[in-house]
């Protein structure tokens, strides 16, 4: 019921905010308003959510594929050297993790405000690890394969001149691995059916448009290996600067929060490495990112954008001794038609 709340009251107060506002360019912009009603539905990545929907009969197809590294521990926002976490009496830590995620997803317009969708990933985990003195070498391992695949509708629920808000519903399919040995922060699932849900808001100007995205994946019991993710929480606010009818620089402002794992898988033992703790999975952090969207010209589809952004922590804190992330870079490709 928290969540159900939490998605209505964003909903309604943008409903309120977006129409007053709409008016306020209706009367202002009327020379403009069949321009920009069509223009500002074709642009979509990451960070760009509250901007895209098609009309009926419309696809979308685009490809993202986002790099992230990390090599600091940190606990709380204190960064924790590996000796440190081996002086608390673990055997095994992170040095340094790089994930990969390469992201297809499909869309149709099935009437101008209803659209279905259709996610999969394929994800890359490469980690490694350092040993306490007299417990072996250090060595790396990865994970590699699909993983949970989201199946959802996406909503128009207003649409003027200058203001797009959609809500964002769905669920997830149990396709990816959960039951590797090397930590909970290497599997490329969660093991359960889970509820994706999220809105979305785009303010376009004459030069600018301003977002804001939120949502998250809830997660309800418990799965074959005895565990249940914590869930997921992530909030963005980002600017759009139509520098010309092809290029637009980013900025954009991320919030992500996500809790412990409930219960323990009883093949990874907590006290061999903080990666296998359920309790040190937690954490939240705020990112800043810059970007560029191309917007090319094509014969053969409606709309055709590259996406090149990346992001940087300026705030992190975590349940540890547990890896941070300290970069992330994305870069997309989008199609209309």
């Amino acid at each position: 019921m928290k969540i159900l709340r939490f998605l209505l009251t964003l909903s309604v107060s943008f409903i309120i905010v977006g129409e007053a506002y709409s008016q306020h360019e209706h009367h202002h912009h009327h020379d403009h308003e069949e321009h920009n009603h069509h223009d500002h539905h074709h642009h979509h990545h990451s960070g760009l959510m509250g901007e895209h929907a098609h009309f009926k009969g419309e696809w979308m197809i685009s490809f993202t594929s986002t790099n992230t590294y990390g090599q600091r521990n940190l606990s709380g926002t204190n960064s924790v050297p590996i000796s440190q976490i081996f002086d608390q009496g673990y055997v095994m830590a992170s040095r340094s993790m790089f994930m990969q995620m390469n992201m297809l997803e499909v869309m149709y317009a099935v009437t101008d405000r209803l659209m279905l969708m259709g996610m999969v990933d394929f994800m890359i985990h490469l980690m490694d690890h350092g040993h306490a003195p007299g417990f072996g070498e250090n060595h790396s391992h990865n994970t590699v394969g699909f993983s949970d695949t989201v199946l959802g509708t996406y909503y128009r629920l207003f649409d003027s001149s200058a203001h797009l808000t959609h809500l964002e519903l769905g669920f997830t399919i149990p396709t990816g691995r959960f039951d590797f040995l090397e930590g909970y922060n290497m599997q490329l699932g969660s093991g359960t059916v889970d509820l994706v849900a999220g809105i979305n808001h785009a303010l376009r100007t004459d030069n600018f448009i301003y977002g804001f995205n939120a949502g998250g994946r809830f997660h309800f019991y418990e799965n074959s290996r005895n565990y249940r993710r914590g869930n997921e929480y992530s909030a963005s606010i980002y600017s759009r600067y139509l520098l010309t009818d092809t290029i637009s620089p980013i900025l954009r402002f991320e919030y992500n929060l996500w809790e412990n794992i409930t219960g323990r898988d009883p093949l990874l033992d907590p006290e061999v490495d903080p990666a296998r703790n359920p309790l040190f999975q937690g954490g939240q952090r705020v990112d800043i990112g810059v970007g560029l969207l191309l917007s090319l010209n094509s014969n053969r589809f409606q709309s055709l954008n590259l996406i090149f952004e990346t992001m940087l922590p300026v705030y992190q804190n975590l349940d540890g001794p547990q890896l941070s992330q300290d970069f992330m870079g994305n870069i997309g490709l989008q199609l209309g038609f």
